[in-house]
């Protein structure tokens, strides 16, 4: 079976199918002529009572036969050999399938690439940031000790002692007339009065619950100014203390003194803290 570039073409089945064809029938009539001498040759009877048939041996009719045999197959083998020869010519006139030709594509032009050298990376200029601000915590405010509150408490009641004593001599020169006409019991109730009307309580003091009767010395002259104070006895509590010293000066000038009273007083002072 013949193959024309990998494949088998339409007049090369047509070719194998003739030439298994042409076997089928020569098979066949081989066969029917031999089944056609079998036939015509006469079968000899022999009598019953004959004697035995004497064997003879013609040596002629064997190729008379082969002679017929082959008279009786040649339009067979001819009507099979036009056959072939047909199908021969028909597979001749049948044009073979040429396989397709590769389209071969052309290769395209290399292409010149615009190849430029890149510049070398340049190292990045390191930029040193400052370094962050510490954090600064501010600073709790220490609690101010004692004797810092108790002195500016003391400053201020000085101050407000000064202002107070411009309207307090005022006062007292207005009634020194009336007073020294008093005696010293009413002129000592009419002193507390006027200490008890310029008292205040230091507030820290009064915070914390502190209460207690400080003593207070001072010396007056003939119109009530005071020239000095000192503690006389302690109320036990340091804000009080200075509280009763700063009173005095606040009150300045106290009533003025009738005559023969003394001028050197000694006066207690009360807090109670409520």
């Amino acid at each position: 079976m013949r193959r024309s570039g990998g494949f088998v073409t339409s007049g090369n089945k047509l070719a194998e199918t003739a030439l298994w064809a042409s076997g089928a029938v020569f098979t066949l009539v081989f066969h029917a002529g031999i089944a056609v001498w079998l036939l015509r040759s006469e079968p000899v009877v022999a009598a019953a009572d004959a004697p035995p048939a004497a064997v003879m041996i013609e040596l002629a009719d064997t190729p008379q036969a082969a002679m017929t045999e082959t008279n009786e197959l040649t339009p067979a083998l001819k009507s099979v050999e036009e056959n072939v020869a047909q199908l021969e010519q028909k597979r001749e006139e049948v044009p073979k399938e040429q396989p397709p030709e590769p389209t071969i594509e052309p290769t395209p032009e290399p292409v010149e690439q615009d190849v430029r050298e890149k510049p070398p990376l340049q190292d990045k200029a390191e930029v040193s940031l400052p370094p962050a601000p510490p954090k600064t915590e501010k600073p709790k405010p220490k609690p101010k000790p004692r004797k810092e509150q108790t002195a500016t408490e003391a400053h201020a009641a000085i101050r407000a002692q000064v202002q107070a004593q411009q309207s307090s001599r005022t006062a007292a020169a207005q009634t020194a007339s009336g007073i020294s006409s008093l005696s010293p019991a009413s002129w000592q109730s009419l002193l507390m009065g006027h200490l008890e009307r310029r008292k205040r309580y230091p507030p820290g003091a009064q915070s914390r619950g502190e209460s207690g009767v400080a003593y207070v010395r001072f010396t007056i002259d003939e119109r009530g100014n005071v020239l000095s104070a000192s503690l006389a006895r302690s109320a036990g509590f340091a804000e009080l203390d200075q509280e009763v010293i700063a009173l005095v000066h606040r009150a300045s000038p106290v009533p003025a003194p009738p005559a023969g009273a003394k001028r050197i007083i000694t006066a207690p002072v009360r807090f109670s803290a409520r």
